[in-house]
């Protein structure tokens, strides 16, 4: 139920599928992508953060060493302001960064903490395993899950990335990330803007956020934003 507390829901008017998450990063600001903070026709009217079953209030599981183990009800902010990455092209995707101003401080909990940003220094290898989380469609014709799930992924190669994407107006670049995940489990709507976990000295870090795809899976990789690459952009954005 605690796993991944930083895990925040994207509130539309009018519209109770998940379309997007983003990751809690301070008392006051959720990190996501650009297009998820200007969808088509669609207003965003909140964030719902410490949520695990999006079909009830309370959310309990089974199976721990005490029994039952509930977490604390879900809590909705309100919308201060929504600042995307103003050089963001929903054509190219390129610069798909946003940062969402909560309209009250977080109250931190055991079910609501935020992650950790990467280092400019940080190092990524090829094949280094990462974690995401969400609640999109796991397979690609399947539903989108009830509960948060959380499948393992890897980076790859740029160059091996680009192949798949030669035929679309979308070019990859060194501020974007490529990762493939394990099989006939994916990222797809309803992830979008999730993070890229990278497990750091017993803590996590959003080192990407989920931009785009093609399809749904279906063995293709995954383009993420790389965090790293916009650090002094969020510094500049991000206000007490």
């Amino acid at each position: 139920l605690d796993e991944f507390p930083w895990i925040a829901q994207l509130l539309y008017d009018e519209d109770k599928i998940i379309k997007c998450v983003g990751s809690l990063i301070n008392h006051r600001y959720v990190l996501t992508a650009a297009h998820c903070l200007k969808m088509n026709n669609l207003q965003m009217t909140g964030v719902r953060l410490g949520d695990y079953d999006v079909t009830t209030d309370k959310d309990c599981v089974n199976g721990t060493l005490f029994g039952e183990e509930c977490s604390d009800p879900a809590v909705v902010y309100g919308i201060e302001e929504l600042i995307p990455h103003p050089s963001f092209s929903r054509r190219t995707a390129e610069n798909d960064i946003g940062l969402i101003r909560l309209s009250r401080n977080v109250e931190y909990s055991e079910y609501i903490r935020p992650i950790c940003l990467p280092t400019v220094n940080s190092k990524l290898e090829d094949g280094v395993q990462l974690a995401v989380s969400g609640w999109g469609i796991t397979e690609s014709r399947g539903e989108p899950t009830k509960i948060k799930k959380k499948i393992s992924a890897h980076l790859l190669p740029l160059g091996t990335c680009r192949a798949y994407f030669t035929s679309s107006r979308r070019s990859l670049t060194t501020d974007h990330l490529c990762v493939s995940e394990g099989m006939n489990i994916f990222t797809c709507q309803g992830d979008s803007g999730g993070p890229l976990m990278l497990p750091v000295r017993n803590q996590w870090e959003a080192i990407g956020l989920v931009s785009f795809g093609i399809g749904c899976g279906d063995d293709f990789p995954v383009v993420y934003t790389k965090v790293s690459s916009y650090l002094d952009w969020i510094k500049q954005n991000v206000h007490k």
